[in-house]
C-alpha cells in the first residue's frame, strides 16, 4: 500500500510498530517462498529469533544472521523481491494496486445489490469476505448453504473462492488479487451465484 498514493493513509500508525511482517507473495506478486520481517530495534530480532550453535563464536561486532533462524542456511529469496521491484517498478505496483481496490469495490456493490448476500465487513485490502443468507431457509442451514455455494461456483463457474469460519460460520472469501480479474469475470461469478439462488 506505501506504493499507492491514493491507498498509503491506510498505513497511518504504522511507523509507532515494533516489527512488521509481510508477504511480498501476494501484492507484490513474488514467486514464493518469499516473506519478510522488519524490525525497529536489531537487539529484539536477535533476542526474539537468536538460536545460538556451539559451534559458532559469539561476536558483539555483528549478528550472525545464520542465528536468528531456524533455516541456518538459506536461499537468496531476497533476489526475487529485488528484481520484481526492478521490473514492474513503483508507477507499476500503483497500477495493480489501485485496479484492485476499484475491483475490490465493485465486488462489493454486487454483494450489496443482493439481499441474500452480506459482508463480513468493511474491506480493507483485496480481500472480500461475503456469504449467502437467505431469509426463506432457518439460519442454522446457512453454513451447508454456503459450503454448497462454493462448490458450486468452482464446478460450473470455475471460479476457488476459500471458505474460513469467522464469528463462528462460514463465509466465501474473494481475493481480488490476479491482474487479469476484470469486472466481466466478477458479473459472471454472481451470475452463477443468482443461478445457484433459483435453482434452490
Amino acid at each position: 500500500m506505501i506504493l499507492s498514493e491514493n491507498q498509503r493513509q491506510r498505513l497511518t500508525g504504522i511507523e509507532h510498530s515494533d516489527s512488521i511482517t509481510f508477504n511480498p507473495q501476494k501484492w507484490l506478486y513474488v514467486a514464493k517462498t518469499c516473506a519478510m520481517v522488519l524490525f525497529r530495534d536489531m537487539a529484539s530480532l536477535t533476542k526474539a529469533f537468536q538460536i545460538p550453535a556451539p559451534y559458532m563464536r559469539d561476536s558483539e561486532d555483528f549478528i550472525n544472521l545464520g542465528e536468528i533462524s531456524v533455516q541456518g542456511t538459506r536461499h537468496a529469496e531476497i533476489l526475487k523481491l529485488w528484481l520484481s521491484l526492478q521490473h514492474i517498478g513503483k508507477s507499476g505496483y500503483e497500477q495493480l494496486i489501485d485496479e484492485s481496490y476499484v475491483l475490490t469495490e465493485y465486488f462489493i456493490q454486487q454483494v450489496r445489490k443482493r439481499p441474500f448476500l452480506e459482508t463480513s465487513g468493511e474491506s480493507e485490502t483485496n480481500l472480500v469476505c461475503f456469504r449467502s443468507i437467505p431469509a426463506w431457509i432457518p439460519d442454522n442451514h446457512w453454513d451447508k448453504w454456503n459450503s454448497d455455494l462454493q462448490v458450486y461456483l468452482l464446478e460450473k463457474g470455475e471460479t476457488f473462492l476459500s471458505l474460513p469460519r469467522y464469528r463462528g460460520h462460514y463465509w466465501l472469501r474473494a481475493v481480488l488479487l490476479n491482474p487479469y480479474t476484470d469486472t466481466e469475470i466478477i458479473d459472471r461469478l454472481f451470475e452463477h451465484i443468482d443461478t445457484f439462488v433459483q435453482q434452490k
